[in-house]
């Protein structure tokens, strides 16, 4: 993680991204609480518990370091993108701090639609804006662990489990997923399902168990993604990276409270 800041960042600044090569090896990210159902129309949707800390993952792979969305050529292949890697290679370390992804190499100003990290010793406008949108992604984020962590003390969380890929490493299985039971919730009291309602929740939560299927996809996704990685040696300091990533946003979710 390299932490933005004037002394160190005066001369440098952003090219942006052409398609999303960068995201290829990121199978799981979080999402905040108002793109849920967005992104539920899109891919799966389910919940891990990250440091005592549940959230919402958008799943776009069925093994780990495959993202079966992102084509060869680098091109999305879903209807919406999840928050977080629409701000690459941009993170939130803290409501005033950003900091660049660990796969990132930061630019001259000089260079050629290189955009300014800083104007005056100030982050740029539209950087700032960058700012103010990652806090607000973070506080969707950490909204979805109170109702979370109610259901899972109801019962109402169960392990899911996406389609299985008759792949040679079984070891790169997602894990630690769960998945609303909806048996459990109609079992769950009256009040608190009342609860939930009146939040908002139902709404989402049912955007999450009907987002599932898409899993069923990746069967087809997998074929000129997901198989040539898994015939080719892994390539350490790729792995490493897209490891750092992962890390890299599990550490911001611990600060989900901003």
């Amino acid at each position: 993680m390299t932490i933005l800041s004037p002394e160190t960042h005066a001369d440098l600044g952003w090219r942006p991204a052409k398609g999303f090569h960068f995201a290829r090896e990121v199978a799981m990210v979080p999402v905040a609480l108002a793109e849920l159902p967005r992104v539920a129309q899109a891919m799966p949707v389910a919940f891990s518990k990250s440091e005592g800390r549940w959230q919402a993952l958008a799943v776009m792979g069925p093994i780990e370091g495959a993202n079966v969305l992102v084509s060869r050529e680098g091109k999305w292949r879903a209807s919406y993108v999840p928050a977080l890697l629409r701000v690459y290679p941009f993170r939130l370390v803290e409501p005033e701090t950003l900091a660049l992804w660990s796969n990132y190499r930061p630019e001259p100003q000089v260079g050629e639609g290189v955009q300014p990290f800083y104007k005056e010793g100030a982050l740029a406008p539209w950087l700032h804006q960058t700012l103010t949108f990652l806090n607000t992604v973070h506080s969707g984020i950490g909204a979805l662990h109170s109702p979370l962590a109610g259901l899972e003390a109801a019962g109402a969380l169960t392990p899911w489990v996406g389609p299985k890929l008759d792949v040679p490493q079984p070891e790169r299985a997602l894990s630690g997923l769960y998945a609303l039971e909806p048996e459990r919730l109609s079992a769950c009291a009256d009040s608190q399902v009342l609860d939930l309602f009146r939040a908002g929740h139902l709404r989402w939560l049912y955007a999450h168990l009907d987002s599932l299927h898409h899993a069923e996809r990746f069967k087809a996704l997998a074929k000129d993604i997901v198989a040539p990685q898994l015939e080719a040696p892994r390539q350490p300091d790729k792995v490493e990276q897209a490891a750092d990533v992962l890390a890299a946003i599990a550490e911001d979710m611990g600060d989900t409270e901003l």
